[in-house]
């Protein structure tokens, strides 16, 4: 018999959520993470934006 270990991704999430809060406030970026997709998805944008700042890899254009 094998275990499975399974990962609560919610409480992954509302974690990096707080760490994102914490660091840059509730920006619209961070917003907009919280509101978007599945929580594997979610994980994977706020894991990029505590890193980088941002949850884009790139920015193509930017207006001041």
């Amino acid at each position: 018999m094998s275990e499975t270990a399974v990962i609560c991704l919610d409480d992954a999430v509302r974690r990096e959520l707080a760490v994102a809060r914490a660091k840059h406030g509730n920006s619209w970026e961070v917003q907009s993470i919280a509101n978007s997709w599945d929580d594997r998805e979610t994980l994977g944008a706020i894991h990029l934006f505590n890193r980088t700042g941002s949850m884009f890899a790139g920015v193509i254009c930017s207006i001041h």
